[in-house]
This record gives C-alpha cells, sequence and structure tokens, in this order.
C-alpha cells in the first residue's frame, strides 16, 4: 500500500496578481472604456467632416463646424456613452433624403440690386436655415400681407412672408419702419417641392468606425495598464 504524502505548495506573487486584477477591474477597465468611447466619438467628427468636404461642395464652415461632441462622464461602464451629431438642421434630411419646399434666392438676398441676376451667394444672415416667419390666419391675400408687415415690424423682424402679385409667395425684406415700410424680395417661394437626395455621410463615417473601434479600445486599455503599472506592461 502506498503511503499518504502530504504535499505543500507556495505561490509566490499571488497578493500582487490579486492587487492587480482589483486595480484593473476598478479603475483600468473604467477609465480605458470612458478614454475609447471619448476618442472614438471625437475621431467620428473628424471622420465625419471630412465626409462632409468630399460630398458636398461647401461655400463656408459653417456645416463642418456644426458637428460637435457630448462627451462621455463618470465611471459607470453601463450608462457610458458619447454623443456626436449636427447643429445644422438641414443635416438630417441630407442624410436619408426627403422633400422640401422651394425657396429661390433674388438679387435682393445677395446684396445686389433688384430685378438683376444674382451672380453672388446670398449674405450670411439672409441664408434660409437662419429666418422665421409667423404663422398668419386672414380672409385674404390683401389682408394676410398687412397683419404679417404689422407683425414683423412690431416685433423689429426683418422679414416677413408675404403673397406675391404674381402669385405664390415670398420671403420679403421689410424695410421703412412701422408707419411707411417697403418690401423687398428676398425669396420665391411655394413653387412646388425640391427632391433631396439621400448622402448619407454619418453611415458612411459609421461604418469607417466599425473597423476602428477595436483598436481603439485596445490602446485605451494598454495605456491604462502601464500608467497603473500593472504587472507585465
Amino acid at each position: 500500500m502506498t503511503p499518504m504524502i502530504d504535499l505543500s505548495v507556495r505561490w509566490n506573487g499571488v497578493d500582487s496578481m490579486l492587487h492587480d486584477l482589483k486595480l484593473f477591474q476598478a479603475k483600468a477597465v473604467p477609465f480605458a472604456s470612458r478614454n475609447a468611447v471619448n476618442t472614438s466619438a471625437f475621431e467620428a467628427r473628424r471622420q465625419w467632416q471630412g465626409e462632409i468636404k468630399r460630398s458636398f461642395t461647401l461655400r463656408n464652415q459653417y456645416t463642418e463646424r456644426s458637428i460637435r461632441v457630448d462627451k462621455a462622464q463618470g465611471l459607470d461602464t453601463r450608462r457610458m456613452f458619447a454623443v456626436v451629431g449636427s447643429l445644422a438642421p438641414y443635416m438630417a434630411k441630407q442624410e436619408t433624403g426627403g422633400t422640401g419646399s422651394k425657396a429661390i434666392p433674388g438679387p435682393a438676398a445677395a446684396g445686389q440690386a433688384p430685378g438683376s441676376k444674382r451672380t453672388r451667394v446670398v449674405r450670411a444672415g439672409l441664408r434660409i436655415s437662419r429666418l422665421t416667419v409667423q404663422k398668419i390666419r386672414a380672409r385674404n391675400k390683401r389682408q394676410f400681407n398687412a397683419i404679417a408687415i404689422a407683425m414683423a415690424s412690431r416685433r423689429g423682424q426683418k422679414v416677413a412672408l408675404l403673397h406675391r402679385p404674381g402669385g405664390g409667395k415670398g420671403l420679403f425684406e421689410i424695410k421703412g419702419g412701422k408707419r411707411s415700410p417697403t418690401t423687398r424680395l428676398l425669396y420665391a417661394v411655394g413653387h412646388g417641392h425640391d427632391r433631396v437626395p439621400a448622402t448619407p455621410t454619418l453611415q458612411r463615417t459609421l461604418n469607417r468606425m466599425e473597423a476602428r473601434m477595436p483598436r481603439i479600445m485596445h490602446d485605451a486599455l494598454l495605456g491604462e495598464l502601464k500608467r497603473h503599472r500593472i504587472a507585465g506592461y
């Protein structure tokens, strides 16, 4: 009969390993996750801005600069997220396509003489996206125009939506004060609808980011392992 032998094994470094594992779970993973999420968001913004410049003819930097990031906060990985979006109201329609009312800028919107051919770009302060009008109810077109001009003058607004003498409506600039206002056509509207084709710059950006995110997470974890001097890194 084989005699029983007591065997004892001593593991060196167990305490250090447990310390590193706890540190990894408590600090390295949450910080690495937040860094990876925010790095991905800012990289997505950079990629999206590049996609916008390649896809559209831009007359200024407004659309590109409208792309903003809200960073992830806190260390709870279950509630951790960052937001990448555009402040430009027209980007959603550009992404998916759709229809929109035509608004054809006239020469006055570009600072040129009425009746001439518009050859310049629309002035920044007169872009259609920056103009607002009031909803008005009236019995006829004449009353509609009178109410619209009066409301615009009373509120200090420079633009009103009016019925045009030849049919349709237009966005008119109001000048001359409350007593003797004059109007100047900026945009002709009411000529049907434009078809806005889908230009999915955001979707193309997300497709590109899908391949980049694993590497971003890897680098974020590696950075935290080195920062906390966890064994082997």
